[in-house]
């Protein structure tokens, strides 16, 4: 049987009639209606949202909103082509996403420290200045939970005042004073100021013991110049309850 064969004249017809078909008129949700990208990170590829990264961090909203040159594909549109994220570990990111992404609406109370401290870092690295305050104000919830000297480290790096004098408080109360390993880990000038507290603090009192909060923080205060807010131990904990209400009232707007 011969094939039949379609006449040019219906041929265009049919197309003439299909091109003058409405445009379905419809538009992407502005709130679900995501865009994904590819992130390199070690050897392993992650595809998410870009929403949160847009909306938490200055960073990827600089990066993502920047006009894209004319190319085939655009970074981190492919598995071919990602975003590779140098210096940024696997483990890191993971909390970092975990985080983002897997809230479910509740409180993220599921989160380990370690996972916590992973995101306090990025969140740093990359402006994501809500999140960071979230990671704060669950380490100060758990401070004493943290060892001190690497409460003094993490304040450090972080730029965390309140850990920082946390940690000095309990050295100077520590009934052995800084040993040698913990003297490694804060350096020298660190470990000297804080044995200078406990040795004015024992000269005031005269017998050795763990001295009131309110002593250490006046002490403190002298002996590193001001270089950190001791404040008073009622005005801390204030400031401290202010930031947690702040953080949870952002969730909420999440």
């Amino acid at each position: 049987m011969s094939e039949q064969v379609v006449p040019a004249v219906v041929l265009f017809s049919m197309v003439s009639r299909m091109s003058r078909m409405p445009v379905q008129p419809w538009t992407r949700s502005r709130e679900f209606y995501w865009e994904t990208s590819t992130f390199l990170v070690e050897n392993v590829l992650f595809r998410v949202p870009r929403y949160q990264f847009i909306e938490n961090s200055e960073t990827f909203r600089a990066m993502f909103t920047l006009p894209q040159a004319a190319a085939d594909t655009v970074e981190g549109d492919t598995d071919d082509k990602p975003i590779h994220l140098q210096g940024v570990s696997k483990v890191d990111f993971e909390a970092l996403l975990k985080f983002l992404y897997l809230q479910n609406g509740l409180f993220p109370d599921k989160i380990s420290h370690e996972e916590w401290l992973s995101t306090l870092k990025l969140s740093t690295m990359w402006d994501m200045t809500k999140i960071r305050e979230t990671a704060i104000a669950y380490i100060m919830e758990h401070e004493l939970e943290i060892d001190a000297t690497e409460r003094i480290s993490l304040g450090n790096i972080y730029d965390i005042p309140k850990l920082v004098i946390s940690g000095i408080i309990s050295l100077v109360n520590q009934w052995e004073g800084v040993s040698e390993e913990q003297a490694k880990v804060l350096g020298l000038e660190m470990a000297l100021r804080i044995q200078s507290i406990r040795t004015t603090l024992l000269r005031n009192k005269g017998v050795p013991g763990v001295s009131p909060e309110r002593q250490v923080r006046a002490t403190a205060r002298d002996v590193f110049h001001r270089e950190w807010p001791f404040l008073e131990p009622v005005e801390e904990v204030e400031e401290v309850r202010r930031m947690k209400a702040k953080v949870r009232e952002e969730h909420v707007s999440w």
